[in-house]
């Protein structure tokens, strides 16, 4: 899947201009393990929050929200820092 996008890290306006809107992901707690998904984008919120999206091999997508401090915001069933995302990147969370 290509992306008009190179960079993860968008604000909403970014984000609506590319076509992405997260309001229609389903929102997560947790990342689902098992499945491998694509990064989309981390849509910011205030700077103290981002929304980061992800999308399966299915076309179903995920919205996990970061809250964050200290410039961390950490998706913590990945163990990685939301900002440190790249675009298209395919995760996998194991059990």
């Amino acid at each position: 899947m290509q992306f008009d996008h190179t960079q993860f890290t968008l604000g909403f306006r970014q984000a609506l201009e590319y076509g992405i809107d997260y309001r229609d992901f389903q929102k997560v707690e947790r990342l689902p393990e098992g499945i491998p998904l694509m990064a989309i984008a981390g849509v910011w919120g205030d700077y103290s929050d981002i929304r980061c999206l992800f999308i399966d091999q299915t076309g179903k997508t995920y919205r996990r929200h970061i809250t964050g401090r200290a410039g961390e915001y950490t998706i913590h069933e990945l163990n990685l820092n939301a900002i440190e995302v790249q675009v298209g990147q395919v995760i996998l969370i194991s059990g």
